[in-house]
């Protein structure tokens, strides 16, 4: 069982406490107390010392209390227990590479994608402004997971995770849900294995994202916008090859639908994206330009007009779609270090 602490005072003292010892994201948080906390214990429907995971660099036990004493902090119902503790088992897999992203230089942090029925029963907000504020189910679920990789993990920013800047959608974890019922194609978590009425949540390590906007009633003409746009990602890359981790596109629906009209399905999109969405060779400073070449030599991809793929292989791109109906809206987002990873959402 975790240590219990008291401390004198009110919720600005507890808060104060915890600050003063980086365990808090530096916005105000919800006293942790015992009731509360053994209220999220239970929805969970584990025992409290059950380990999830180990949550690197400390490699430390994420038991169901540790990850609800975060879940309390960071706001969380109850309810959305078990779709916490998918995440925070998703991370921990070896694919995720935990220990590389919550230690590198680099802004990369997680991101969550809730699928399933489990979206409407929970409110997670796959529709307009869903990257955005007000969503209690998405802003506090990817909060508490962020809590819990520094709390349990230790990944304390400055000390252990090294990132000179960051990026907003590390600071609490990008936590959105996928517009199934607007989507053309078949959810994302099918992709996975998993059936299409299955809760699942997938975890993806992304370091950035950038809008790309288009005004046009054309469906071919959008879908060269977006195929260029997305290429923006293109010298994120590694050292001497594109980028050997996933690019991920989410589309509005109006776009999806509109890209659909040319592309039926996402396997024909993600080879169209890998011939068109690349950049010019000189994108890459001069010393990395022959050893890119050298790396796609040997995995057998063309460099046609010295235009280089911005991922390895079609199966490198992510399509979402996500988002309202309102305007022509779409955006890219760069992976690095981790790959995606899911995991079904055990709920009671």
């Amino acid at each position: 069982m975790a240590q219990q602490i008291a401390v004198e005072g009110g919720p600005e003292e507890v808060e104060a406490y915890l600050r003063e010892r980086g365990m808090t994201d530096g916005l105000p948080i919800v006293p942790p107390t015992p009731e509360r906390v053994a209220a999220a214990v239970a929805a969970a429907g584990m025992a409290a010392d059950h380990v999830v995971g180990a949550v690197a660099p400390l490699n430390a036990p994420a038991t169901v209390e540790k990850i609800a004493v975060n879940a309390v902090m960071a706001g969380c119902r109850p309810e959305v227990m078990p779709v916490l503790i998918a995440a925070i088992d998703a991370f921990c897999d070896p694919q995720m590479n935990a220990h590389g992203i919550q230690t590198t230089t680099n802004p990369v942090g997680p991101m969550l994608v809730v699928n399933g029925p489990v979206r409407h029963r929970l409110g997670f907000n796959g529709g307009a402004g869903c990257f955005g504020p007000g969503s209690q189910a998405n802003a506090t679920v990817g909060r508490a997971l962020r809590l819990a990789l520094v709390n349990i993990g230790g990944a304390i920013p400055g000390e252990v995770d090294k990132a000179p800047l960051g990026w907003p959608g590390k600071a609490t974890s990008l936590c959105v849900a996928e517009n199934q019922e607007a989507s053309p194609w078949p959810p994302y978590h099918t992709e996975a294995g998993f059936d299409a009425d299955d809760d699942v949540v997938t975890v993806l390590a992304v370091n950035g994202m950038w809008p790309i906007t288009d005004m046009h009633h054309e469906a071919d003409q959008v879908l060269h916008h977006v195929t260029r746009g997305l290429a923006t990602s293109g010298p994120c890359g590694g050292h001497d090859a594109p980028n050997p981790f996933p690019t991920v596109l989410v589309m509005s629906p109006v776009i999806a639908e509109m890209v659909a009209s040319i592309m039926p399905t996402k396997q024909e999109l993600r080879e169209h994206l890998f011939e068109e969405a690349r950049v010019p060779l000189d994108f890459y400073p001069p010393y990395r330009r022959q050893p890119t070449r050298d790396v796609l030599d040997r995995l057998g991809v063309a460099v046609a007009n010295d235009r280089v793929p911005i991922v390895l292989s079609p199966d490198y791109f992510v399509i979402l779609v996500a988002g309202g109906e309102g305007g022509l809206q779409s955006a890219g987002l760069s992976c690095m270090l981790g790959m995606p990873t899911s995991r079904p959402i055990l709920t009671g």
